[in-house]
């Protein structure tokens, strides 16, 4: 079982470290650090890019490129909960088809990600991928 710590450094500052003592400040958004509702979607987009870089690794293919970008619509009121995510996948690996990066997204997203899976249902999580030549 993974444990992180989140300590108070002053004002509205945290300072977050993960189980394997890797380290973040955590602020609102106009502070230091990366705001936390922003942290949830860097950890949903780098938790599918691990599983997409694996898979296409299997597939003999080289991966040259892979960029995310993560966009998330809140609820307006507190506590301001995401009712979507959209991910935008820009992948660069000669010799990767349109069906084949669709599998990995759906495969990555749906079967392997971690941070998905333990996100409400109530979130719709919907992609698009853009290949790079």
């Amino acid at each position: 079982m993974g444990q992180i710590t989140v300590s108070w450094i002053e004002q509205h500052r945290y300072l977050g470290i993960d189980s394997t003592a890797h380290s973040v400040v955590l602020s609102p958004p106009n502070d230091i650090g990366i705001k936390p509702s922003d942290a949830l979607l860097i950890a949903l987009a780098s938790c599918t890019a691990h599983d997409i870089v694996e898979i296409i690794a299997k597939q003999r293919l080289t991966l040259e490129r892979l960029v995310i970008t993560a966009t998330g619509e809140q609820a307006a009121e507190p506590p301001w909960a995401y009712q979507q995510i959209h991910l935008n996948y820009a992948i660069k690996a000669p010799g990767l088809g349109a069906a084949q990066a669709e599998r990995a997204v759906n495969l990555a997203l749906n079967s392997y990600c971690s941070v998905r899976a333990s996100l409400s249902a109530d979130i719709a999580v919907t992609f698009e991928i853009s290949l790079i030549d």
